[in-house]
């Protein structure tokens, strides 16, 4: 029963993968600024020392250098102007400064490990098909009954015989 029997290899797997996940999110965050327009006057005083001949000379040279002051510049949305208003001896200042925008971009990253383990053994374990299996338990029993006959034909020599009295 044992000589005909095979060894069958069954296998137990354990799978190992390693693998990652990431999960990229993003915020974005605007700021925005609206149009500025602002203006500034300057009162220029005029000078006052007693003399009326020394005060109207230094005034008009003070009006004079004041009214070559005409500045201005502009750039997209945004401008400025500087000017001296004789009528109303005032230094006059103006800007505009147009919308901005500041755009922020927050980037958040997450990173998973995904950790599969595999580890495969080999487990042999007794294999006997079922022909070999259905001729051994056949010749046991022809064993059995050779066995069984043999004996009976020992125990049949030993035996002494009566006689029939009949």
């Amino acid at each position: 029963m044992y000589g005909c029997g095979t060894k069958k290899i069954v296998t137990n797997s354990i799978v190992k993968d390693n693998s990652l996940i990431s999960k990229n999110d993003s915020i974005r965050i605007v700021e925005r600024n609206k149009k500025i327009v602002d203006s500034l006057r300057q009162k220029i005083t005029q000078s006052n020392t007693g003399d009326k001949a020394f005060d109207d000379a230094v005034n008009k040279a003070v009006s004079d250098i004041l009214s070559k002051l005409n500045t201005s510049k502009s750039s997209g949305d945004n401008s400025y102007s500087l000017y001296y208003d004789d009528k109303l001896k005032e230094l006059v200042a103006s800007m505009n400064i147009g919308a901005t925008e500041n755009t922020k971009i927050i980037n958040n990253k997450a990173i998973h490990t995904k950790e599969i383990i595999t580890d495969t053994k080999e487990i042999p374990v007794k294999f006997i098909p079922q022909y070999v299996l259905a001729a051994s338990i056949f010749g046991g029993c022809c064993a059995i009954a050779l066995i069984s006959f043999l004996v009976y034909r020992i125990y049949r020599i030993f035996t002494p015989k009566v006689p029939n009295l009949s």
